[in-house]
This record gives structure tokens, C-alpha cells and sequence, in this order.
């Protein structure tokens, strides 16, 4: 039966639509409300080649330009993102990865499902398991971002 004639035999039933797919950053104001400091997450997942690293955490003042600098350099740590970490220590490295660009809540299922879970560590969640987990962050200012 189609969805066309499902609607016709039945004209009451509700017509269910796909939900908006979700997208995901880092956000320094959330950062700010839950009294962290962006800076100091940050600055303590730099890699070792990151240039700022010569620098007094004082002089730190962009989480913006941390968050560049790391994704420049993060190759050259192969210990960036290990799947011993936790789910969200992953989700929030992944996020730096990619310069902290809105990222699809099914692309990071996808990091975590796929490229970080091992036989040894089987990462087994769902997007909705996921999502939950985003949405009630309070350390490292997961929030959603409007298409």
C-alpha cells in the first residue's frame, strides 16, 4: 500500500513529517553560561606542533583562532581522538576537527559508530541516544544550531 492510499482509505490519519536533521557545534557563549572557560578547554587540546603552545595561556584571548589552530595541527598528534575517550570527548575533538562547523547529528553517529567504536570498545548508541547526550551537555557547550 503507498502512502497516497493509505491517506485515502483512511482520511484521519496523520500525515508525519521527517524531522529537521540537526546540527551541532561548539558554542563559547553556552561555554560562558555554564561558567567555562573556552580558552582553557581549548587550549588543553592542543597538539604539541600547535605555534600557541610557546605562548602564556594569558595571551590566549580567541577561542576561534585556538579552534583553527588545532584543526591545522591535529594531524600531527595520532593520539588527537582515541577510542578509549569518552563519547563526548570525541564528539567535542571531532567538532575541533572540523573547525567547529555545524555538523549533522548523523555525521557524528556516523565518527562514533563507525570510525571510533573497536571490538574492544563497541560504541553502541543510537542517534537519538546521541542527540540526548548533546542536548544535556553541561561541560563542553554542545548546542544546536538553526538551519
Amino acid at each position: 500500500m503507498t502512502t497516497s492510499e493509505t491517506q485515502a482509505d483512511n482520511p484521519e490519519e496523520e500525515i508525519v513529517e521527517a524531522p529537521e536533521p540537526l546540527l551541532f557545534t561548539i558554542n563559547f557563549a553556552r561555554l560562558a553560561e555554564l561558567k567555562r572557560s573556552a580558552i582553557m578547554l581549548l587550549a588543553a587540546r592542543r597538539v604539541p606542533t600547535c605555534p600557541s603552545l610557546d605562548l602564556p595561556d594569558t595571551e590566549l584571548t580567541d577561542p576561534q583562532k585556538l579552534v583553527s589552530e588545532i584543526a591545522d595541527h591535529f594531524d600531527d598528534d595520532e593520539g588527537f581522538i582515541t577510542s578509549d575517550m569518552t563519547i563526548q570527548e570525541i564528539v567535542f575533538r571531532t567538532l575541533l576537527t572540523r573547525r567547529n562547523a555545524p555538523t549533522l547529528l548523523r555525521d557524528l553517529h556516523y565518527e562514533l559508530t563507525e570510525r571510533w567504536s573497536t571490538p574492544v570498545r563497541p560504541i553502541n548508541i543510537t542517534e537519538e541516544g546521541l542527540r540526548g547526550i548533546m542536548e544535556s551537555d553541561n561541560y563542553y557547550g554542545f548546542a544546536t544550531v538553526a538551519k
